[in-house]
C-alpha cells in the first residue's frame, strides 16, 4: 500500500485529515525511538489483539515505531493463537503480527537496541514479567531512556466515562493526586492506570509528558485527532502572565502564533506591543491582549495544533476571564473555533470579513467596540502550506 493510500485509510478512520497531518508531522519530527510507549494489558491481547494490531499495522506503514510493552504471557498467547502472516513465499521468512517486530533483550542497552530495531524497520517489543520488575518501573525507566513524552495504556475497558452522561472524561490535569470525579466506577485496569498516572506524574517535570488510557479499537483516533479517544492525564498546565516583554522569547512567541494560525505575520505586527500576555511555559499557547478604552481586545489567541487536545487553550482562556474584563475579539468566518466562541460569547455581530464577539460588556459600548474591531489591521499574509 502506498503512503498516500495509507494516509487516506487513517484519515478515513479518524475523519480528521487536517489535524491528522499536523500530528503526523509532529510525530515525524521526533527521534524515531521517542515517538510513544504503548502498553497493552493481557486481557486486551486475549480479547482484542486483532483490532489493536490492525491499527499498529497502519502506524507502522506510516514509518512510526511505537515501543511496545507486553506481558510475557500475552506474547506466548499471540504466538499460539494469533493468525501470523508471512512476509514472503519462503517458509523460512520471518513471521509478523501484520508488521515486522523484534523482541528487545532485557540485558542489552535499551536505547541502542531500540534504535537498531527501528533502523531495520521493526517495531521493538519488550516482554515484561511482573515478578522481575513492576509495570511502573518498566514504563518509567523506558520513558527516561528513550526520551518519550507519551505513554499509551491500551485496555479493553477503555477510558474513564461519566456515569451519568456516558461521555469520555477526556482530560484530567493532575497536581498531587489523580482527580477522580465522584461517582465513577473503576475497573481493575482503570485502577492500575490511575496508580500509574499518580506514580509517574509525581516525578516527571516535563510539561509535555502525558499518559493516556484508550481502547484497542480507537488507537488511531487517540493519536491523530485533537479530541482523541481516551482519558489523557497530564500535569496542570503552567500559564504565566506578562505585562512587558521581559522574560519573553519574542522570536519563539511569534513562531507559535504563525504555526497556530498557519499563516505568516506581516512585518508591522512584529513592532506591535501587548499590554497583557498569557503564555504557557513551553510556548504551546498564548493570548496577546491589548487594553483599550472599552476593555481588553484579544488580539491573538494561539494554540499549537498538537497542544489543542491537552487543555492548554482552556487554561489560558480561564486566565483571560479572570484578569481581562470587559473582553472582545474578532474571528474569520471560516475559523473552526467559531462554534465554541458562539457558545461562550455574550453577543456576536457578523459581516462578510469577520465575526465580532464580546463578553462582559455594557450594551452602550458595543457600537464603539464593533467600530474599533473593524478598524484593526489584518495581521496575517498568505497561509503557510502544510508540508
Amino acid at each position: 500500500m502506498k503512503s498516500k493510500d495509507i494516509l487516506s485509510r487513517v484519515f478515513e478512520i479518524t475523519r480528521d485529515p487536517r489535524d491528522g497531518l499536523l500530528f503526523l508531522k509532529e510525530f515525524q519530527s521526533l527521534s524515531p525511538e521517542s515517538f510513544a510507549i504503548l502498553y497493552a494489558d493481557s486481557e486486551t491481547i486475549f480479547e482484542s489483539s486483532e483490532a489493536l494490531f490492525s491499527d499498529l499495522k497502519l502506524i507502522y506503514q506510516l514509518d512510526l515505531f511505537p515501543f511496545v510493552v507486553l506481558e510475557e504471557d500475552s506474547f506466548q498467547y499471540l504466538k499460539v493463537f494469533f493468525p501470523l502472516e508471512q512476509m514472503g513465499a519462503n517458509p523460512n521468512d520471518e513471521k509478523t503480527l501484520g508488521f515486522s517486530y523484534e523482541i528487545i533483550a532485557r540485558d542489552e542497552p535499551l536505547r541502542e537496541s531500540v534504535k537498531t530495531s527501528i533502523n531495520k524497520k521493526k517495531i521493538p517489543i519488550l516482554l515484561w514479567n511482573d515478578e522481575i520488575e513492576k509495570l511502573e518501573s518498566v514504563l518509567d525507566r523506558c520513558r527516561a531512556i528513550l526520551h518519550s513524552s507519551k505513554v499509551i495504556y491500551v485496555s479493553i475497558d477503555g477510558p474513564l466515562k461519566d456515569p451519568n452522561s456516558g461521555k469520555v472524561k477526556s482530560i484530567l490535569q493532575m497536581e498531587n493526586t489523580f482527580p477522580i470525579p465522584s461517582g465513577f466506577t473503576i475497573t481493575e485496569s482503570q485502577k492500575e492506570f490511575i496508580q500509574l498516572s499518580e506514580a509517574m506524574l509525581s516525578k516527571i517535570e516535563d510539561p509535555k509528558f502525558s499518559i493516556v488510557l484508550t481502547s484497542p479499537f480507537t488507537l488511531l483516533t487517540e493519536l491523530f485527532t485533537v479530541k482523541g479517544s481516551g482519558t489523557l492525564v497530564k500535569r496542570k498546565n503552567k500559564i504565566h502572565k506578562f505585562e512587558s516583554t521581559d522574560g519573553v522569547d519574542m522570536v519563539r512567541l511569534f513562531r507559535l502564533i504563525e504555526e497556530s494560525f498557519g499563516k505568516k505575520l506581516k512585518p508591522d505586527f512584529f513592532q506591535s506591543k501587548f499590554d497583557v500576555l498569557f503564555l504557557e511555559e513551553s510556548y504551546r499557547a498564548c493570548a496577546w491582549m491589548q487594553k483599550t478604552e472599552y476593555g481588553y481586545l484579544l488580539s491573538k489567541f494561539a494554540v499549537n495544533g498538537v497542544a489543542r487536545g491537552a487543555g492548554v487553550g482552556r487554561d489560558i482562556w480561564d486566565q483571560i476571564l479572570e484578569h481581562c474584563s470587559p473582553l472582545f475579539w474578532r474571528s474569520k468566518p471560516d475559523n473552526t473555533i467559531n462554534k465554541w466562541y458562539m457558545s461562550i460569547a455574550q453577543g456576536i455581530e457578523k459581516d462578510n470579513s469577520w465575526y465580532y464577539y464580546w463578553l462582559g460588556v455594557d450594551q452602550s459600548l458595543i457600537p464603539g467596540i464593533i467600530s474599533l474591531l473593524k478598524s484593526q489591521p489584518e495581521d496575517f499574509g498568505l497561509p503557510t502550506p502544510l508540508t
